[in-house]
């Protein structure tokens, strides 16, 4: 599980079970306690660093830290399906959106607006690629990421 929590999207199996059973023996996790709060917050981290309970695929997605639970059978197709709709946009836009989140954790949200609106109108609205996705949009074809 905590492997899987330090990536950013987590697709599961519906037959995948995730959990933090160290408690019952004599430890806790200590990327868990880093990690949960901020995914699924304080009172249910604790739960799952003090129960040592295991869950489901579906109830980790409820508990809000699985993205995506996908039948088994249809596993791979399903995660290929999403990857390719990942792959679909700019890998420089990808990474600005990713900043744009994970930088703004833990701010007010005046520090946090002032910040994405700088990084969206001095940054990204300058790049090629935003320019590119424009006038994909505009003349109804698929875009040509630069990545720049």
């Amino acid at each position: 599980m905590e492997i899987a929590i330090a990536a950013d999207i987590i697709l599961a199996s519906d037959k995948a079970v995730f959990g933090q059973p160290e408690i019952k023996l004599g430890f806790f996790p200590p990327y868990a306690a880093i990690r949960l709060p901020a995914l699924i917050g304080v009172a249910k981290a604790i739960e799952v660093c003090a129960t040592g309970k295991l869950y489901s695929a579906k109830q980790a997605q409820r508990l809000g830290f699985v993205s995506q639970v996908f039948e088994s059978e249809a596993f791979d197709k399903k995660v290929q399906d999403y990857i390719n709709e990942i792959k679909y946009s700019s890998p420089l836009i990808i990474r600005l959106n990713k900043k744009a989140v994970k930088s703004n954790i833990g701010l007010g949200f005046d520090k946090a607006l002032d910040s994405v609106s700088d990084l969206f109108l001095n940054k990204l609205m300058k790049t090629e690629d935003t320019i590119e996705g424009i006038a994909s949009f505009y003349e109804k074809r698929k875009p040509e990421w630069k990545n720049r």
